[in-house]
């Protein structure tokens, strides 16, 4: 068992015998979100540009505690070349205390660790939308630009009846212009029955 998959079962062990830790602390967006799906990825590299198609993926999801969910992704085996080989892996979770949603991920394309934070949410727990803002990032390259600072922004759509669900990357350019907020990702997740 790795050091980090160590921690984080650590950290669900204990927030579940923790005092308030409730089963009605369970939000149903992660629930509906734990499965196997197929994703479609899509990247913008510049506002106003064309979107790229990327190699299509699995994801794991695994729910814990009701509470946290774990997502590990991977290019499907028959669709990406040896090149294009990636993962990513990322945590969602609904903090019941501060009633708001967190996500975390970290990406072989791009080695930088994201971290996501949502405002509290009303009394009852939407099933979505779920809007998470990010900090800062460096890219060592964009657009032939070096190190260019970016804020970022993730939504989270709602889990469709047809079994799509919609996770978009946002990106504002801070170094390089236009300074302008655009969509840079987007993964349409389909769950598999």
């Amino acid at each position: 068992m790795t050091r980090n998959r160590a921690s984080l079962v650590l950290a669900v062990a204990a927030s579940v015998g923790a005092p308030g830790a409730h089963a009605q602390d369970a939000s149903p967006l992660l629930e509906r979100m734990a499965g196997t799906w197929d994703v479609q990825q899509r990247m913008w590299p510049a506002p106003g540009a064309a979107a790229v198609e990327l190699p299509r993926a699995v994801a794991q999801r695994r729910l814990w505690g009701g509470k946290y969910l774990e997502e590990s992704m991977e290019p499907a085996a028959t669709e990406a070349p040896p090149s294009a080989a990636f993962h990513r892996h990322a945590l969602l979770s609904y903090n019941p205390v501060a009633k708001r949603y967190e996500y975390t991920s970290l990406d072989t394309r791009a080695p930088q660790l994201m971290t996501e934070i949502g405002a509290p949410l009303p009394s009852s727990d939407p099933a979505g939308p779920v809007g998470l803002q990010g900090g800062r990032f460096l890219a060592p390259d964009w657009g032939g630009s070096k190190n260019v600072s970016f804020r970022y922004r993730l939504t989270i759509g709602p889990v469709q009846p047809d079994g799509k669900q919609t996770v978009q990357l946002h990106l504002t350019p801070e170094t390089v212009l236009p300074k302008k907020e655009f969509l840079a990702f987007e993964y349409v997740y389909s769950k598999r029955p």
